[in-house]
């Protein structure tokens, strides 16, 4: 067996290099005008989506001490605080960082509090506090019967999320780092069809506690293969996550499910069978839809390209959480080293580290300390 790959990758090498390099800085207050231009703190933007918009590659936007809620507009629409759809570049990426002694948090109601549609973002430093304390569990067990689903009830954290982004221009190089996660009824990591991301340093605890769709503390889900490069695509590393669970059955099969520390989910389009290890139903769901898309006439579903990077979980703790403390479902190609898992499995039973239904999966010097029988 080959030993894992402990170097840092080039992307994220990079990243830290170009970070210093910025073109300019905007600054976001909740004292702040929108009708300022940003370019310092006395004429600070108050939305963070006005920084957003006004940002180009290179730039960093300094978010300063203080709350930040959803805007009508948000609240609305049932959409983020923020949405960074922007493009940055290799050599310019965008940064968006809590200001020098600041620790700004914020409150999502929508579906999320910072949803990455773009590429070449880093995020550094920044708290998303959810709504849990205020959700009763009764309520959120009537609001999964109901057909349209209320995006209180399952409120994500930061998403990178290339769902509805053209095959050409699904999210890539993307670092969340540094920053403290909680109290999300939804999900609180979370990227869908995206590649080359890197979760590190983090904070993840009490998060899924409500939503109606399987989540976990931190997931990975259909990585989007932006290129077939040599080296870690995917980096999740030093995170502390626990108290992560479901306690609202996933819609999609009428049973609990997940609740894990970290999960990487589905990148192996080529390996069938359900999205988790529990739910069987998935699986003629999948076929159900397969059998829609061979009728005569039916609307060709676009393949995802095969993802041929390397993931890296390493260094992390998970504890306390729902599901597993980590581990791999349906994917290929990761390296799961220097973790350490804690009493998990306290709401679904799975076990504390493993890989199901994967392939070239490497565990290794992993501490694994399952909860009493």
């Amino acid at each position: 067996m080959k030993p894992p790959r402990l170097f840092l990758s080039t992307f994220a090498a990079l990243a830290v290099t170009v970070s210093t390099l910025c073109a300019g800085t905007l600054h976001v207050s909740p004292e702040g005008d929108d009708s300022h231009d940003g370019k310092s703190t006395s004429k600070a933007f108050r939305t963070l989506q006005k920084a957003a918009d006004r940002a180009e590659p290179g730039d960093t936007v300094l978010i300063g001490e203080g709350t930040y809620g959803d805007t009508g507009e948000a609240k609305a629409s049932g959409s983020s605080i923020v949405t960074l759809s922007k493009f940055g570049r290799p050599d310019a990426w965008i940064t968006f960082k809590a200001a020098p002694g600041a620790r700004p948090v914020l409150r999502p109601k929508g579906w999320g509090g910072i949803t990455v549609t773009g590429a070449y973002y880093i995020i550094d430093g920044i708290t998303v506090t959810g709504y849990n304390d205020s959700i009763r569990l009764i309520d959120a067990l009537k609001e999964e019967k109901n057909p349209k689903p209320d995006p209180y009830y399952n409120t994500n954290a930061i998403v990178i999320d290339g769902r509805k982004n053209p095959p050409d221009r699904k999210p890539h190089h993307v670092i969340v780092r540094n920053c403290t996660v909680s109290k999300m009824p939804g999900g609180g990591l979370t990227m869908l069809e995206a590649d080359y991301i890197v979760f590190e340093d983090n904070l993840v605890f009490e998060t899924c506690w409500f939503m109606r769709y399987g989540g976990s503390g931190i997931t990975t889900n259909a990585n989007w293969a932006h290129d077939d490069a040599p080296g870690y695509h995917i980096i999740i590393q030093r995170n502390k996550v626990w108290d992560n669970k479901t306690l609202v059955p996933w819609s999609h099969i009428g049973k609990l499910s997940d609740g894990n520390g970290i999960l990487l989910d589905v990148t192996d389009i080529r390996r069938t069978g359900p999205a988790n290890p529990t739910v069987e139903a998935a699986a003629a769901a999948e076929a159900a839809e397969a059998a829609e898309a061979a009728k005569p006439n039916a609307k060709p579903k676009s393949l995802r390209p095969e993802w041929k990077g390397r993931a890296l979980i390493a260094n992390n703790l998970s504890a306390f959480n729902g599901g597993s403390g980590i581990h791999v479902f349906r994917t290929k190609y990761v390296d799961i080293v220097n973790n350490t898992t804690y009493w998990n499995g306290q709401i679904v039973n799975y076990e504390e580290l493993f890989s199901n239904n994967s392939r070239d999966v490497v565990i290794q010097n992993n501490i694994i300390v399952p909860a009493p029988a």
